[in-house]
């Protein structure tokens, strides 16, 4: 096995070349239906689950399939790296871009949100819905030459649940233990209710390392898996290269030869990579939409289960007051928001799944007077709080354009109710600890991670979690919650997750605002399967790019 080039700087010589530009995706067509979604640590990230379909453009997927280069390389442009290639460490939802290329899943998830067989052919729950059995492949073999099997399964399951280095252990707390029944037949037996495994074994719960590789202590830059194309080259800030694994048990996944995933967090700085041809597919800020039409590129509204929301310390005042917190999402104006700030690129959502999401709940909208934009209601809660004169507080901003931007548009619909911010910027990835661990701030907006079951979004209202470090929550919020876990269907959910979404909505500790479908753009030299949506958190299976 090859380990790949690990270097610290040595800049990323990028080739400029000018190219004329074809194609046309009109601004219009960035019609919206919905999706998106919130994540905490332990939730895995994806970009499906029944999202909106990205419409414009799309007549584009695909038409150059003719003119495929099985040499070439396919670069794609994001805004980070992988904070780790060990995914049981990952708790970073958006590491899983990274993951899909050099490792496979237990279970994948289509284009239309529905799970299909990847690593595992088949699956259901036994014996009452004690146990989920699954029937694996035959013809895997790890980059380092190890047999995919069950007990591969078991091994990284076992070391997902109780190795110490694990943020999976929430996630994965129902299982009880794994049990190899023969050699590509595994049975994960329950404590409790796991409805949801299978849609947290499409993502980071169900990513395989080879079992030879689980102590190795480069995992986390040197990642060992089945994927259809290996890490050759990393960067850090600056690019991951990878080849493609010429031994893949499905070889017409890799299309092109090479993939390259830079890192850029300027989206005009993007945008200008994909007109200069140093790249191939990226996503924008929605300000930039129009533009890249003008400039001749492929866009659409992006594949996405990320959903903005505004979170509030319920340990300290004001917001230990429930009526304080409902009078913030009385406050905001949700549809200005995406009007004004996103150029009309978003849902306004008052609940953590929108309309076109199988688990959505039709009675939480923001239409609903229980939760949409009403200053009177407002002001009258926070005086019933022992506020009629208002109340200060101090609003985190983490360091982000699109984040600025809207903190700058909550402020004067807060003030106009009487919630007076003050606005203190930090650095993003810092948000997090500075807010949950070190107890700064009252609340901050922040953008929801994807996430793989309905549950997941929820899961921080639940004590005990990093997100949750006051543990507010209710009785009925746990029970609704656990029962949503409850079913071998989507359909036998659904009651006990609608009844989740409701009792959530009596704990609040934050509310959503919007969710966000960036637009992803692309140069006609990307060649795209039939059906293929560019997601905000994209996968290459099937993508190449045209020859010259």
């Amino acid at each position: 096995m090859t380990r790949p080039t690990i270097r610290s700087s040595a800049p990323v010589r990028a080739r400029h070349r000018t190219r004329r530009w074809i194609g046309l995706a009109a601004a219009a067509a960035l019609a919206l239906s919905a999706c998106g979604g919130n994540s905490s640590p332990g939730d895995e990230g994806g970009g499906g689950g029944g999202v909106q379909s990205a419409s414009a453009g799309q007549e584009d997927i695909g038409k150059n399939a003719d003119q495929l280069d099985p040499n070439g390389t396919f670069r794609y442009v994001f805004v980070q790296n992988p904070s780790t290639f060990d995914p049981h460490r990952s708790a970073n939802p958006w590491d899983l871009i990274f993951f899909r290329l050099v490792y496979d899943q237990l279970i994948m998830e289509d284009e239309n949100g529905d799970l299909v067989p990847q690593l595992a052919t088949e699956w259901e729950f036994v014996d009452d819905e004690t146990a989920l059995v699954m029937k694996l492949r035959d013809d895997v073999d790890f980059i380092d030459g190890t047999h995919f099997d069950a007990a591969a399964v078991k091994a990284n399951l076992d070391r997902a649940m109780t190795a110490e280095v694990s943020v999976l252990k929430g996630s994965l707390a129902r299982v009880n233990d794994i049990e190899v029944v023969d050699e590509y037949t595994v049975r994960v037996n329950l404590k409790g209710p796991g409805g949801n495994l299978p849609a947290l074994f499409s993502g980071t719960a169900g990513t395989i390392i080879s079992p030879t590789a689980l102590d190795n202590p480069d995992l986390d830059i040197n990642p060992v898996g089945s994927g259809m194309a290996t890490l050759t080259e990393y960067i850090p800030g600056q690019v991951t290269r990878y080849d493609r694994n010429p031994d893949y048990w499905d070889p017409d996944m890799a299309k092109a030869a090479k993939y390259e995933i830079l890192v850029q967090t300027s989206a005009p700085t993007r945008l200008n990579m994909l007109q200069t041809g140093q790249a191939e597919l990226t996503y924008l800020d929605p300000s930039q939409a129009d533009q890249a039409v003008a400039a001749g590129l492929n866009t659409a509204p992006s594949k996405s289960l990320s959903v903005m929301g505004f979170t509030m310390n319920t340990d300290k005042p004001p917001f230990d007051d429930y009526r304080v917190r409902k009078a913030m999402e009385h406050a905001i104006d949700r549809q200005a928001i995406v009007d004004g700030v996103f150029f009309g690129i978003g849902t306004p959502v008052a609940q953590y799944m929108p309309p076109s999401y199988w688990a959505y709940n039709p009675d939480v909208t923001p239409d609903n007077p229980e939760y949409a934009h009403d200053p009177e209601k407002a002001k009258q809660l926070l005086a019933e709080a022992g506020y009629p004169d208002g109340v200060d507080f101090e609003m985190l901003v983490p360091g982000l354009d699109d984040h600025r931007a809207v903190a700058e548009a909550l402020v004067p619909m807060l003030e106009a109710v009487g919630l007076r911010a003050s606005t203190r910027v930090i650095e993003s990835p810092t948000t997090g600890v500075t807010f949950y661990s070190r107890q700064e701030g009252n609340g901050f907006p922040g953008m929801g991670a994807p996430f793989q079951d309905p549950t997941g979004p929820y899961q921080t209202s639940l004590p005990g979690q990093f997100s949750n470090p006051w543990n507010t929550t209710t009785t009925e919020f746990q029970e609704a919650w656990l029962d949503a876990l409850k079913g071998a269907t989507r359909e036998a959910r659904i009651p006990a997750i609608h009844r989740m979404v409701l009792e959530e909505k009596k704990i609040m500790k934050g509310f959503p605002l919007h969710a966000h479908f960036p637009p992803s753009a692309w140069t006609d030299k990307a060649v795209f399967p039939e059906g293929y949506q560019p997601a905000y958190a994209p996968h290459f299976r099937g993508v190449g790019v045209t020859a010259g």
